[in-house]
């Protein structure tokens, strides 16, 4: 595998060391205000001042990953169940992740109109809450998050997500929401440690405040300025009830929700700050010389390379590991240039080992499909011949024995077919392949010849693989049953049904057929080899079956089995 990147060899050019530059610089800065002792007491208070922004900042900063932690998730979460919810199982998708996303207010479904089509709450009726955002999601957007909303049916402030919806044919279809309570993504993040005086807080961007006991609104002007500034800004307000507060403003997302945090200010001639001295003039001209040549040492040599590698680790944490820096570190201080290019150097060899996994997966991938293959291939050379030998058997029962038992491999072969067919190796999509073990049934059993249809009506479900052969040779097993004993020579029609009920999945096979008075006939032949198989493969799969008939009403098979696979042991080994 080649690479842009340059051979580790390759010597940079040495451009002095950042801590001699800013020493230096620093150094040059601070040496008019070294000979005033009396502005040290500025000094210091400048330095308060700082602490107290950066203080607040660095709570900012763990609110803004708790809350970009929470919209993530959502994110992904919403990605996984839009099919779900797009198919109107709203309640089942809120009912799946409210546990696991406490601030889910609601799961909700539009049409490409905005008319409520599915929602976890109440009825499906009503237009959409943000016409705006949903503006944006029709004009193209995949994903807007909406400024603050009243929600009509949870009754309370939210901040949604609206994800599109494009049919098969990339046509705009709609949209789903995922509302979010405001009061309990702040009550997210004030689970952190927080100095007793700090309070926490969110808002919109037109400065509605949610979650606070000190402030109703902060300015627009505040939230302008915030907006598109990484590093924060500190803002002193004077209010009626709590004096004078530092306030800092932080986007978090889109600039549509901001962190707001708030703590008493100690006050303008407190300890903290500006102290009444005799002189001025020369101190604070020092001073402004010193600000000035801090802002242009820090910007020039320390921040403006930060933000390049905060670009660069943004680029390959979103998996872009051949972008390459190239020249753009040249003439950074020794210290960044040696760890940018140690970075690009990280993200080339994660870039191979990224692509040698993938080969593997891939090849894995590829021999599971191949021995489902095989394995298909197999059976169905087995079952021509168990057919070969039935054709030389004589005997009646013989022959119906052997062909019970080419039917059973037949569907296993089904199966196995269906698993390497199937993008997702370790499920099975029930709809085709239950219809296509039922049309093999049908032709393998000459219903076309006695009169005897089908009829079938699965739900879009998966189901493990494991599960798949057992509830393949169930059918089978039941399927042959009716056909051999439920019909007289009018035939009749027998019906198999897999649907969801609340939390199993119900299997039904249905005949019209004479029907027998159920318990006479159970006392008959429930020593038969297909009531045996029955009962085994219904207790593989955790179900339970349920026989019910009457003369005239023919047979009702019920296997009523758990939606949700068992869990696979682990050991230690």
């Amino acid at each position: 595998m080649t690479s842009r990147q340059a051979p580790e060899t390759t010597e940079k050019p040495r451009r002095g060391s950042l801590r001699l530059r800013l020493l230096f610089t620093i150094a040059a800065a601070l040496t008019p205000i070294l000979m005033f002792a009396g502005f040290r007491s500025y000094l210091n208070a400048q330095d308060s001042l700082a602490d107290r922004r950066n203080e607040l900042i660095e709570i900012a900063d763990r609110a803004i990953d708790e809350i970009e932690q929470i919209l993530s998730t959502v994110d992904t979460l919403q990605q996984i169940y839009l099919p779900n919810v797009v198919d109107g199982e709203c309640r089942g998708v809120f009912e799946t992740l409210s546990p696991r996303i406490p601030q889910l207010s609601n799961v909700a479904a539009f049409d490409a109109d905005g008319e409520v089509t599915c929602t976890a709450l109440g009825e499906a009726s009503g237009q959409v809450a943000q016409p705006a955002a949903f503006a944006e999601v029709k004009a193209g957007a995949t994903t807007v998050r909406t400024d603050a909303f009243f929600g009509p049916r949870s009754q309370t402030w939210l901040f949604s997500v609206l994800r599109r919806v494009e049919d098969e044919n990339g046509e705009f279809a709609g949209a789903v929401a995922f509302p979010l309570k405001t009061d309990q993504l702040v009550r997210t993040i004030r689970l952190t440690n927080l100095p007793e005086d700090v309070e926490l807080a969110l808002s919109d961007g037109d400065g509605q405040v949610f979650g606070s006991a000190r402030l109703v609104g902060v300015s627009r002007d505040w939230i302008a300025e915030s907006t598109g500034d990484e590093d924060g800004v500190l803002f002193v307000s004077n209010t009626e009830r709590m004096g004078s507060l530092d306030i800092v403003v932080r986007s978090i997302v889109d600039d549509r929700m901001y962190a707001i945090i708030s703590r008493p200010s100690p006050g303008l001639f407190s300890e903290f700050t500006l102290e009444p001295i005799e002189s001025v003039g020369i101190p604070l001209l020092s001073f402004t010389l010193a600000l000035i040549a801090a802002w242009l040492a820090v910007d020039g040599l320390v921040l403006k390379w930060l933000a390049r590698l905060r670009r660069l680790a943004l680029i390959y944490g979103e998996g872009h590991y051949n972008f390459r820096i190239g020249n753009e570190f040249e003439n950074a201080p020794d210290e960044i240039s040696d760890f940018a290019y140690s970075f690009d150097r990280m993200a080339n060899r994660i870039s191979e080992r990224d692509a040698s996994l993938r080969a593997a997966i891939a090849t894995r991938d590829a021999a599971v499909k191949e021995i489902h293959h095989r394995v298909k291939n197999n059976l169905q050379i087995v079952a021509s011949f168990l057919n070969l030998q039935r054709r030389q058997v004589a005997d009646p029962a013989a022959r119906e024995v052997i062909s019970a038992a080419r039917h059973r491999i037949d569907a296993l072969s089904i199966v196995h077919q269906t698993l390497y067919q199937h993008e997702r190796l370790e499920t099975v999509h029930m709809q085709p392949f239950l219809e296509a073990l039922l049309s093999h049934l049908a032709g393998a059993l000459g219903m076309d010849e006695t009169g005897v249809r089908i009829d079938s009506e699965i739900d879009e479900i998966d189901r493990p693989a494991d599960d798949a052969i057992p509830i393949a040779l169930f059918i089978l097993e039941a399927v042959t049953n009716a056909t051999k004993y439920a019909f007289d020579e009018d035939g009749g029609v027998i019906t198999v049904r897999l649907y969801e009920d609340g939390d199993d999945i119900v299997l039904d096979v249905i005949d019209d057929g004479a029907g027998a008075d159920f318990e006479e006939e159970a006392d008959s032949s429930s020593t038969g080899l297909g009531s045996r198989l029955m009962s085994a493969f219904a207790k593989q799969l955790r179900g339970k079956i349920d026989i019910t008939s009457k003369p005239g009403e023919g047979f009702h098979v019920e296997l009523r089995m758990p939606s949700d696979p068992p869990k696979k042991k682990t050991t230690n080994f």
